[in-house]
């Protein structure tokens, strides 16, 4: 399973968002590759899926979760999506 996490930009608090998100795909071997809104990929998927909010987590290709979790919130919603 692969995961996005599109950010909406360089922003500490997107760093945290991260931060959090990779720790939680860290734990269930998903592999996460982060995304800025401001620039060309980020820019072409954000639109794609019509993305108003950042952050946003998105897994095969369907939003999954937005805004900044938590750790338990993050690795929860990650464990039910691998169930």
């Amino acid at each position: 399973m692969k995961a996005i996490l599109i950010l909406a930009g360089p922003y500490s608090s997107c760093s945290a968002t991260e931060f959090i998100w990779k720790e939680a795909c860290k734990d269930r071997n998903i592999t996460l590759t982060t995304l800025d809104s401001t620039l060309n990929e980020g820019q072409k998927l954000s639109v794609e899926l019509n993305i108003k909010s950042f952050p946003a987590l998105i897994i095969n290709n369907k939003i999954v979760a937005v805004g900044h979790p938590d750790e338990k919130s993050a690795a929860k919603i990650i464990s039910t999506l691998t169930k």
